[in-house]
This record gives C-alpha cells, structure tokens and sequence, in this order.
C-alpha cells in the first residue's frame, strides 16, 4: 500500500467511527486480522473485532473518538487519539453508571493490500475502570 492509500483507510475507518458503524469498522479489517487492547486482550477475526467495537458502542452511547494525524512508516500507521464519553450501557459488570470518561492512547495499524491486518491499542485501561467504577480504590492508599 501507499501512504496515500493508508491515509485513505484510515479516513473511511474514522468516518466509521463517527458513524458509530461497527460492521463498517469490522469490514475494514482482513477476515483473520487481530485487535489488541487492554480491555479485551487479543481478538482474531472480524465477528471477534466487532463485538469489540459494538461492546464500546453500548457502553458509550455518546461516544467520540478523534484522532491526529497518522505516523506512516511502510504499512504501518500508528494514530494517537482522544476518547469521550459517557458510560450508560453495561461496562465490565457496571450498568449505565453515568461517567463521563476522557482518555488519550495510541493505536498501531498493520495493513495488508487494501485492509487493516492488526490493529493494537495502548491506554490506561486502569484509569477508566476507576472513573466508571467498575475498579474501586481505597482513598489514601
């Protein structure tokens, strides 16, 4: 792939996002391609990869995930990007608590001819189960 084609993926995969369109998301991704993250680990295939995406969906009804710009190297991209929202539906054993979530992480991107292969996600998972909830921290400790 070329870095103009990259940047088109990644386009129709952010246009996807803001149209909170799971399927469209999982389209994107090889038929065997990995998802990796701290809150789900390691997902194969695009059924697996849009659970993922629908599970965040439900959770964050609101949902807004921007990004800047990508850093292409070969068919990589790696895209640092910001996350906002408000837990309402189920969110690991909590249900619709009500927190409204700010987060910044990074996304690796591998492609392959014209599809994501993987896709691997770093952020503070610790610090968002503590604003839904879901993790509870003794004051002072």
């Amino acid at each position: 792939m070329t870095r103009a084609d990259i940047v088109a993926r990644l386009e129709r995969h952010r246009d996807a996002f803001k149209r909170r369109d799971a399927d469209a998301l999982a389209a994107d991704h090889t038929a065997d391609g990995t998802f990796e993250s701290p809150a789900h680990g390691a997902v194969k295939g695009r059924a697996a990869i849009r659970e993922v995406y629908n599970y965040w969906f439900t959770a964050f009804p609101d949902l807004l995930l921007t990004w800047d710009e990508p850093l292409i190297d070969g068919d990589r991209a790696a895209v640092f990007w910001s996350f906002v929202g408000t837990s309402h539906g189920p969110f690991f054993g909590i249900a619709g608590a009500g927190s409204r979530i700010e987060m910044r992480g990074a996304a690796e991107y591998g492609f392959c001819d014209d599809d994501i292969v993987s896709v691997r996600h770093t952020y503070d998972f610790s610090s968002v189960l503590m604003k839904t909830g879901v993790l509870k921290v003794k004051p002072g400790a």
